[in-house]
């Protein structure tokens, strides 16, 4: 019952930041790029804040280049945008989602269409490029898809041509969830309730992840890939390192954390 109840009013909640983000940026007009990501990322913080979510960041934060991690959920960009202005690449079919499309739009989101093949590459390097000349770090997600939290899939190379061809560095990021086992989340999992993957309906899975509590992410940020003799080199190390990291943060307390930045937990009923 009173995951219910939290869900209707966190769902009401996230729907009121939504809304308010929207006509803020009416108010602000920020531009597209750069700036609009700057302007996205104080929004994100204050939706992690206002949902009760709990972040912590270990490592030295990217501050330009590429950053690549294992990707989880739909929360992962929500997460990492709240940490750092970041410019994001994503799976063109969140361009059509509801404000949530629409703001990713604002903040310079790549957008790439998967399985497009070859003929998509152009324009693709294209906007890479542009991304990197913003200054900001630009965050991708190799794996190609979301997954259980099983594992680290292998990279797909594709996006590691323009790391090369724009001669920019590498770091390497790992994120995991965990769920503190409240009576309250019932038989509720990470790999079923805060992963989103395979067939899971989105509207129904973020309504009942938003009646979860406990909920808490970690985020290390690793040193700079520095073996890069072509894109399978490169995309290869990078997938070993952030599996390796991964697998470690199951183990990590916060006395190991370099630094940390928590986002407490308010406003939970």
């Amino acid at each position: 019952m009173w995951r219910s109840v939290r869900s209707v009013w966190r769902s009401l909640l996230f729907g009121t930041l939504l809304v308010a983000a929207v006509v803020d940026y009416r108010i602000r007009r920020p531009k597209w790029g750069a700036e609009g990501a700057v302007w996205i990322h104080g929004w994100c913080r204050r939706i992690v804040r206002g949902l009760g979510f709990r972040c912590e960041v270990e490592g030295r934060i990217p501050r330009g280049g590429a950053v690549v991690s294992n990707h989880l959920s739909y929360l992962d960009i929500l997460l990492y945008s709240s940490v750092q202005p970041f410019v994001m690449v994503a799976k063109t079919e969140v361009r059509g989602w509801p404000l949530l499309g629409w703001l990713t739009v604002q903040a310079g989101t790549v957008y790439v269409q998967r399985g497009g093949g070859p003929k998509t590459y152009p324009a693709v390097n294209a906007a890479m490029a542009e991304a990197y000349r913003s200054g900001l770090p630009v965050l991708f997600f190799p794996e190609g898809t979301t997954t259980d939290g099983a594992g680290v899939l292998p990279f797909r190379r594709g996006l590691f041509h323009s790391v090369l061809n724009n001669g920019v560095s590498l770091r390497t990021a790992a994120l995991r969830y965990t769920l503190d086992s409240y009576a309250v989340n019932g038989e509720a999992t990470v790999g079923e309730d805060v992963c989103w993957w395979g067939e899971m309906g989105f509207t129904p899975h973020i309504f009942w992840l938003l009646g979860l509590r406990g909920l808490k992410a970690q985020i290390r940020f690793g040193d700079e890939v520095v073996e890069r003799w072509d894109r399978f080199v490169l995309s290869e190390m990078a997938q070993a390192r952030v599996a390796d990291t991964y697998a470690e943060l199951s183990g990590v307390g916060r006395e190991n954390c370099v630094e940390v930045n928590e986002v407490e937990l308010v406003g939970a009923v």
